[in-house]
């Protein structure tokens, strides 16, 4: 994963996927519903979003995740164009038992 799926996907564990200092989970409601409403507003606030390995720190504002977050959106409304399968790779299925295809 990689662009703004990533960044989504990183702004999921900081909001939802909170741990304690001994490794518990923690849900914090306040924090999700501050968190969820920034987003919904798109402030130019700035927040660190780390990897879940550690080792990547990427700092986004919740202006630029609300644009991931309705580029996805878009995305998924757009409608797709239907596969073309060559007639050389379709195979045959018969819907009845013991019928046969001709």
């Amino acid at each position: 994963e990689t662009g703004d799926r990533y960044l989504l996907k990183l702004f999921r564990d900081y909001v939802f996927h909170q741990v304690a200092e001994d490794g518990s989970p923690v849900l914090d409601l306040g924090h999700v519903v501050e968190c969820l409403n920034k987003l919904d507003v798109g402030t130019s606030e700035k927040i660190a979003l780390t990897s879940r390995d550690g080792q990547s720190l990427l700092i986004v504002s919740y202006k630029d995740l609300k644009r991931c977050v309705e580029g996805g959106f878009h995305e998924l409304q757009e409608p797709k164009q239907p596969v073309q399968v060559p007639p050389s790779r379709m195979l045959a299925f018969s819907t009845y038992p013991g019928s046969s295809m001709s």
